[in-house]
């Protein structure tokens, strides 16, 4: 089994979809506001710490009620898990602050995802996809219409077959298994200056985003569950005699700071690119645009979703996320010739085998055989004597020690 890269978040079926509670949270939040409020007012201003206590914890369950969906509805299931092959085209690494003003302005700074776009193979930076399917891709026809098309369309696309990249070009496209749902379709736009729409074409060009999950969003989920059960706790301590309203407000200081300081902590909390066949960095792209600058391929597997929440800018788009695990493919490209959409030959033959291989690792039967006890051993059988239905046979003797 390969060395999965660690994830925190499920995909829910179309049919499961939500859209983002905000009005929840809201509501419940002035709930928590009001019923503070209100504890406080009863008590003609006595008991002010279990009222603070009450609101703030209201405050937590709206906060724990949208990482909820964030991290278990955001993300809509197409179909299990998916390869693409491509070069690294961009990179949208996680931007760590010391600035708990700054980890709070945009809540989306405390997911510290790694992200790339993932140009994909034969394609060039350039090609984009027409704007007259753009406009239908909605509908159940709009692929078949594409592929019909696709002779038709050079130079928006490349002049291959389309049988040849219509597995990838799904990949990218809206689905039907989702189209009730009235979501909108933004597609991955290209950075300057290969973002210049030809004509004919638009602004959804050959890229697949993919994401190696960080764990900020469930660390803001576990922070404000303790932060609750603080909360719970500085409420009922009150009605201790003398010690009571002293000890309720120090639980209720110790997590708010809690908040300030664990908030900018957990932007800290983020992946790095893979170690093992890629050094620890990437080769993109973008920004460099020297042509004789090296860019990395990559096969990237993961799961295939499609994310509800990349509405600003509107790039509302399909994506492999999680990155279950990726390989470094060898040579790497020019950033040269990838603008001109030259590519190292039999990429997709080498895809193809890391697929048949994925497919066996992650087969039913090899998972029955790998949970076997003769095969879940740390050290070798003929060490530990962890044999399965007979005997092993003797090794071999060593051969003559040339000099």
């Amino acid at each position: 089994m390969p060395n999965w890269y660690p994830s925190w978040t499920q995909c829910s079926l179309p049919a499961n979809f939500r859209p983002a509670p905000y009005g929840g949270v809201v509501a419940i939040a002035i709930i928590g506001l009001v019923m503070g409020g209100g504890w406080i007012a009863l008590t003609l201003g006595a008991s002010i710490a279990p009222g603070v206590a009450l609101a703030l914890a209201v405050l937590c369950i709206a906060g724990i009620m949208f990482c909820t969906w964030w991290l278990n509805v955001r993300l809509i299931c197409l179909g299990g898990d998916r390869s693409a092959i491509g070069a690294i085209y961009h990179l949208e690494p996680p931007a760590p602050t010391d600035n708990p003003y700054t980890a709070f302005d945009n809540i989306s700074d405390l997911d510290t995802d790694y992200s790339f776009n993932l140009l994909l193979y034969q394609f060039a930076p350039k090609h984009q996809l027409p704007s007259s399917f753009v406009s239908n891709q909605w509908s159940a026809g709009a692929f078949s219409q594409l592929g019909a098309d696709w002779p038709s369309l050079p130079p928006l696309v490349p002049a291959v077959p389309f049988a040849e990249v219509s597995d990838q070009v799904n990949q990218i496209l809206p689905q039907q298994s989702m189209a009730s749902l009235g979501l909108g379709f933004g597609g991955q736009g290209a950075e300057s200056p290969d973002n210049v729409v030809l004509p004919g074409g638009s602004n959804q060009h050959f890229l697949m985003h993919c994401e190696i999950e960080g764990p900020g969003m469930h660390d803001l989920l576990v922070l404000l569950q303790v932060m609750l059960g603080v909360f719970i706790a500085a409420i009922f301590v009150w009605a201790i005699p003398v010690v009571g309203p002293i000890l309720s407000w120090i639980l209720i200081i110790l997590a708010l700071l809690a908040l300030l300081i664990g908030a900018p902590a957990i932007t800290h909390d983020g992946p790095s690119p893979p170690n093992e066949g890629f050094g620890g960095t990437f080769n993109p792209y973008d920004p460099t645009k020297n042509p004789k600058d090296p860019v990395d391929i990559a096969y990237v597997f993961g799961r295939w979703v499609y994310d509800s929440l990349h509405a600003s800018p509107p790039e509302e788009s399909n994506e492999l996320h999680p990155v279950h695990y990726m390989i470094k493919m060898c040579p790497s490209v020019t950033q040269g010739d990838l603008g001109n959409g030259i590519w190292p030959p039999g990429l997709g033959e080498v895809q193809l085998k890391y697929d048949a291989q994925f497919a066996v690792i992650n087969s039913p039967t090899t998972l029955q055989i790998q949970a076997e006890p003769q095969n879940r051993w740390t050290v070798h059988p003929l060490l530990d004597g962890c044999l399965a239905g007979g005997g092993y046979p003797e090794p071999p003797p060593p051969g003559p020690v040339i000099v």
